[in-house]
């Protein structure tokens, strides 16, 4: 029984550990050239975080029209982390982006992949860089 318990008990803890190192790191990208991150260490995959300059308003609102307007669909809300689903219009593929608000720095850090196939045309990429335009 107190085997059990202990087992039940580091699982659990391990779970929640789990869940506050998502709220403040992004993946990692993999090593295929489908993913662009604002913290990645690699030239490949780095993609420059988005710099935010709103001081009428609340930037997490504002990513989110954004997001809409590209057609995205949020996948999770978890405070300053969203999770967004972006699909191509021919094929259907989908793509993940990660934006990590990080209002007392003025930035948002983005990661975005491809889930399928190994090169993306360098799609993620741009859709960022029309993300940043568009909250300019």
């Amino acid at each position: 029984m107190k085997r059990k318990l202990m087992i039940i008990f580091i699982c659990y803890f391990s779970i929640l550990l789990g869940e506050g190192s998502d709220k403040t790191m992004l993946k990692e990208c993999p090593d295929t050239p489908n993913c662009v991150s604002s913290k990645a260490k690699d030239t490949k995959h780095y993609i420059e975080p988005i710099i935010i300059d709103y001081k009428d308003g609340n930037v997490k609102e504002k990513l989110i029209k954004v997001i809409e307007k590209f057609q995205g669909k949020i996948l999770e809300d978890k405070g300053n982390l969203l999770k967004v689903a972006f699909y191509s219009k021919f094929f259907g593929f989908e793509d993940i982006a990660d934006f990590e608000i990080e209002p007392d720095k003025n930035i948002i850090n983005v990661r975005s992949a491809a889930q399928t196939g190994w090169y993306d045309f360098g799609v993620n990429r741009k859709r960022m860089e029309k993300i940043r335009e568009e909250l300019k």
